[in-house]
């Protein structure tokens, strides 16, 4: 398992979703982020994990590191983690809110990114059934993106 990453890095590399495609990500739906305060654009996808199964992820652009941390963390902290909203009558923003669902076992419904990461100037959400998976996932793709 990879070292975790920091979860919060500017290296001063701007990125787009061209990067994040080259690297494996196939894009299942681009959002409209009218509503999303400071966000260039968002978009829903997957990326295939070391076993070729697909995983799901969310990834939001910003123009710049700032501001993925000053308009974007307050977003992504509403819907990621374990008590991340997801039901329209407490999400932020509503826009995809489907996408970020996981069913359990059981049937019951649970937040499907369970952490996130800054990196410059996006926001990666991440899947897992905690926080540590979630941030081995999101960094097993940053390592990805920076070889």
């Amino acid at each position: 398992m990879p070292e975790p990453i920091e979860k919060i890095t500017d290296s001063g590399i701007i990125f787009s979703i061209q990067e994040i495609k080259e690297m494996g990500f196939k894009k299942n739906h681009e959002y409209k982020v009218d509503d999303l305060p400071g966000a260039v654009s968002a978009y829903f996808g997957f990326i295939k994990n070391d076993l070729g199964d697909p995983e799901d992820y969310e990834i939001r652009f910003y123009n710049n590191h700032s501001d993925a941390i000053e308009l974007g963390i307050k977003y992504t902290d509403n819907v990621t983690g374990e008590n991340g909203c997801i039901s329209k009558d407490c999400a932020l923003w509503e826009e995809g809110l489907k996408h970020r669902i996981r069913m359990s076992d059981l049937g019951t419904l649970h937040p499907k990114y369970m952490s996130y990461i800054v990196y410059n100037n996006f926001i990666l959400m991440c899947p897992g059934y905690d926080e540590g998976e979630a941030l081995s996932k999101c960094t097993s793709i940053i390592n990805k993106l920076t070889k």
